[in-house]
């Protein structure tokens, strides 16, 4: 429900800016998209921040197996 002089917040608009490849630290080869965020609104653009997606990290179809590190050496690793 809306009040009676109740101001709402002006229309905006988010605009990815022009897309480029980048290099993906997570799976480390050259398969990140990434591309600038404008706000675009009545007073004017705004640069909003950077939004990245990896087409082998975030590939909803075929995730990537979690990593995992060992904490303890192996008891072959011990004698080495």
């Amino acid at each position: 429900m809306s009040r009676p002089g109740t101001r709402y917040p002006v229309d905006v608009v988010l605009h990815p800016g022009a897309v480029r490849t980048d290099w993906c630290p997570s799976c480390k080869a050259q398969t990140r998209c990434t591309a600038g965020l404008l706000l675009l609104t009545p007073d004017g653009v705004t640069a909003a921040g950077t939004w990245t997606w990896c087409e082998i990290c975030n590939d909803p179809d075929s995730p990537l197996p979690a990593r995992r590190i060992p904490r303890v050496l192996a008891p072959a690793d011990r004698a080495a």
